[in-house]
């Protein structure tokens, strides 16, 4: 696929996201209970300590 092809697609559906994301959301999704958490100053904290950032 060429760089006009891929940016359109990235128009239209937005940031592709990789299997290992992908896998990130679907935890998310189960812990919360599909609940569509907020991201708040307190879990982005817990996620920045995972990655030691």
């Amino acid at each position: 696929m060429g760089d006009t092809a891929a940016q359109a697609i990235e128009n239209i559906y937005g940031t592709p996201i990789t299997e290992n994301e992908l896998g990130w959301l679907e935890e998310i999704r189960d812990a919360s209970r599909n609940k569509n958490p907020r991201l708040t100053s307190r879990s982005r904290a817990a996620l920045r300590a995972v990655f030691g950032g």
